[in-house]
């Protein structure tokens, strides 16, 4: 194959490949656009959750978004001690520490999880007693599903049977 004709199928090759990469941008970013409008808040999540699925009234949405109200302003300082306690914990990566000191700063972020924790099970258990005797059913077999989807995101799929 002569120099010319092996130029010209390089650049042409360059060609393709610059027009299909910008055509994928192009794709990506019109997609982007659509799926953002698309984002529900987990707070509205939970509401029409609550609504749909389990048939609270605007009475009992009211108290609810005044019980979820109360319970993030309890738990925003919660959230950013256990997130500075790791900070503090990832940062023994950079110092020659020795374990006992390493199984402390763990010690501290448990406890600090294990109260952030029982703070979420109150919540839970007052936002479940808004519920009429006629609705404790739904809700509770709902829950699980619930709980399932709010972590999913830090859970392994189960293993496929072959």
């Amino acid at each position: 194959m002569d120099p010319i004709t092996k130029n010209k199928s390089l650049v042409g090759i360059i060609i393709f490949l610059l027009i299909s990469n910008i055509a994928m941008l192009i794709f990506f970013l019109a997609l982007g656009n659509g799926t953002k409008k698309d984002h529900v808040p987990h707070k509205d999540m939970i509401a029409t959750f609550l609504k749909s699925d389990i048939g609270f009234d605007q009475q009992q949405l009211d108290e609810y978004d005044k019980l979820r109200t109360e319970h993030m302003d309890k738990m925003k300082p919660v959230f950013e001690s256990v997130h500075n306690s790791k900070d503090s914990f990832y940062n023994l990566l950079y110092v020659n520490v020795p374990d006992s000191v390493i199984n402390k700063a763990a010690a501290v972020i448990g406890e600090k999880q294990i109260s952030l924790d029982i703070q979420m099970f109150k919540h839970l258990k007052n936002v479940r007693n808004l519920c009429t005797p006629a609705q404790l059913p739904k809700f509770d077999s709902s829950f699980n599903n619930v709980i399932a989807k709010m972590t999913q995101h830090f859970r392994k799929p189960a293993p496929k049977a072959k």
